[in-house]
């Protein structure tokens, strides 16, 4: 998943939404159609949703789908990443504060519940939110009232919120470093992100997509043997590694077309020939060097003879499975 752009809120007919782009969601995998039906059904409720999944696989376009479908989609979408906040400042942030409630506010500031005032606010990393915030958090999403540090005046939101995270918040609640109460008051509905290696039909669209974003002076594409090396490759860091794969293979490349040994390049991962795992990495280089043996052989840093011994005893040992 990526997307760079607001796009205008799509129709609530499960077939549009099927077909649309839906917020830079790219793909057509079992993964995503599921996905995307899981959005449409979610998007119209009033309730809080928690968004999990691993780090890359685009849980702020979930929260910007959900509000783009949902009946809030003409208010505001505000994002806060809880991890990136000075813990001195998270309160402001969320409740804001009135002008001269501490020093260096010289002047009112909006917390970001008013901010979202009638639309949605997207809370990232929410692991990452201190304990006592935590029952502050939870005290606005039971009443729908805040106050500003500093004020004696209660002002009442009217917000959604979605939040993420990539940890596991069930043993953070085990573990007593996040509040029970507030987990099942945010995870009354819940989504997961699929991560890139679990939707590998995605990857030939998804880089087209990536590499007609970066807008370069001539089209780019990748060719089959790229798409091959990218399905062998993990993808610890999903989509957002992607990306940044693509943008180093261009970089490095003078052709119109990624190869291969492009994408290996730009993986900036050493092969290694070790273990049940060799054939696979044999294959990975092989592609890479487009069946040239010496190009192969100095991918993996092994000797062209113990490379084309290799490769004869992993035939071998399939003709004889055979």
């Amino acid at each position: 998943m990526d997307g760079s752009t607001r796009r205008a809120p799509f129709h609530t007919q499960e077939t549009d939404l099927l077909e649309a782009p839906m917020l830079g969601m790219v793909g057509r995998s079992v993964p995503m159609q599921a996905l995307r039906r899981q959005l449409l059904r979610l998007a119209p409720l009033p309730a809080p949703v928690l968004v999990t999944g691993e780090t890359g696989t685009g849980k702020e376009l979930v929260a910007r789908a959900l509000h783009d479908a949902s009946p809030r989609s003409s208010g505001p979408f505000v994002t806060l990443n809880a991890g990136a906040l000075c813990t001195s400042l998270i309160a402001s942030e969320l409740f804001g504060h009135e002008r001269g409630s501490f020093t260096g506010a010289a002047n009112r500031h909006l917390g970001v519940f008013e901010q979202a005032h009638k639309g949605t606010l997207f809370i990232d990393e929410i692991a990452e939110l201190p304990l006592d915030l935590q029952a502050w958090l939870l005290r606005i999403l039971e009443t729908g009232e805040v106050r500003a540090l500093g004020s004696e005046r209660v002002r009442h939101v009217d917000v959604r919120v979605v939040a993420a995270t990539n940890a596991d918040l069930e043993e953070l609640v085990r573990a007593r470093r996040f509040r029970a109460d507030l987990y099942w008051r945010l995870a009354v509905l819940t989504v997961r992100t699929p991560a890139l290696r679990d939707r590998p039909d995605d990857l030939k669209t998804l880089s087209e997509h990536f590499l007609a974003s970066f807008q370069l002076n001539e089209p780019r594409h990748v060719g089959t043997d790229a798409i091959q090396a990218l399905a062998l490759h993990d993808w610890s860091g999903n989509v957002r590694e992607l990306r940044a794969v693509l943008l180093r293979a261009v970089a490095s490349s003078a052709s119109t077309t990624l190869t291969a040994a492009d994408i290996v390049r730009a993986t900036n991962t050493r092969i290694d020939v070790v273990g049940s795992a060799h054939e696979h990495n044999i294959e990975t280089a092989m592609l890479a060097a487009r069946g040239n043996l010496s190009k192969a052989a100095r991918l993996l840093h092994l000797p062209r003879s113990t490379l084309r011994d290799r490769m004869r005893a992993d035939a071998a040992r399939k003709s004889a499975a055979h």
